[in-house]
Order: structure tokens, then C-alpha cells, then sequence
């Protein structure tokens, strides 16, 4: 057990060396986002991200990360990442909303948590507002409206 601990702690740091440098810019540059980051947010250097990596790791930075919470970017957020989804995929999305098939609109009924019972019933409310949907331009709007559609699928 502590050996593997240790070897953990190893990876970690090897991780944060990696990825970050021995003077990294800031603590979230290197621990992503959680109670750790927010402990150790003014602080600069190796030491001070490996402490809040770990910190994070142990204090629930995964469900930081998911709802967007605890010093977390609003695209770290389940929310965040769906728009940053539709934005990147936003002409193929259009497409294959009104196709009513493909590969980019299966993997956002995913995203948004449709149960794999009402997949298809989301995907042909989607292809029937698709119109309203695809009408507007930013995508905050398109996302509000795809989330007005999908809120009956989404548990």
C-alpha cells in the first residue's frame, strides 16, 4: 500500500513537472480546477501545484470539474463543454439534426444524458425543431434551445 502510494506520488509530481515547469504562471495552469486550486491560488511554483493537484484529487476536483464549481471555468462545466461541442461542430450538427442521424448529434444526446432508451424520441424532437433551433445564431441561443427540447429526455 505504500509503495503504490508512492509511486503515485511520483507520477503526480512527474505529471505536474511535465506539464507545468518548475515556475509555472499559476496554480491552475498545472491542478485544473477545485478546492485545491483554490487554496493554493496565489502561490507559484512546483511544490505549490503538486499540493493543489493532489488536493484536488482527494477533495472532489472531478465533481468540481463536472458542475463547474470551486474555482472551475465555465466550460470546465458539463454545460460548458456541450457549447464548446456545438460551437466547433455547429454546421455538421445542423445537418445532422435535420438528417436525424450521424455521428456529432448521437455524441450530444450523449452529452446532454439521455437515457439510451430515449435516444431516438430526443433525436426526432431535435430534427423536428431543428428549424427554430438552427435559425439562431450564437451558440448560447442554439444550446438554450436544444436544451428547452431535450429536457423531457434528460433525467
Amino acid at each position: 500500500m505504500k509503495k503504490a502510494l508512492s509511486k503515485a506520488v511520483f507520477a503526480l509530481s512527474l505529471t505536474v513537472l511535465a506539464s507545468s515547469g518548475a515556475y509555472a504562471s499559476s496554480t491552475q495552469d498545472a491542478a485544473g480546477c477545485g478546492v485545491g486550486t483554490t487554496i493554493f491560488k496565489d502561490q507559484h511554483g512546483l511544490i505549490y501545484n503538486l499540493l493543489a493537484s493532489t488536493t484536488n484529487g482527494i477533495l472532489f476536483g472531478t465533481v468540481s470539474q463536472t458542475f463547474g464549481i470551486v474555482g472551475c471555468p465555465s466550460d470546465a462545466s458539463v454545460s460548458g463543454k456541450i457549447a464548446s461541442f456545438i460551437e466547433f461542430n455547429k454546421q455538421q450538427l445542423a445537418v445532422e439534426v435535420a438528417q436525424g442521424q450521424g455521428d456529432h448529434l448521437a455524441a450530444l444526446v450523449e452529452m446532454y444524458g439521455v437515457k439510451q432508451a430515449d435516444r431516438q424520441a430526443a433525436i426526432a424532437a431535435l430534427k423536428n425543431n431543428q428549424v427554430a433551433i438552427f435559425s439562431l445564431q450564437s451558440t448560447t441561443a442554439i444550446q438554450g434551445e436544444m436544451n428547452k427540447t431535450l429536457q423531457a429526455f434528460v433525467s
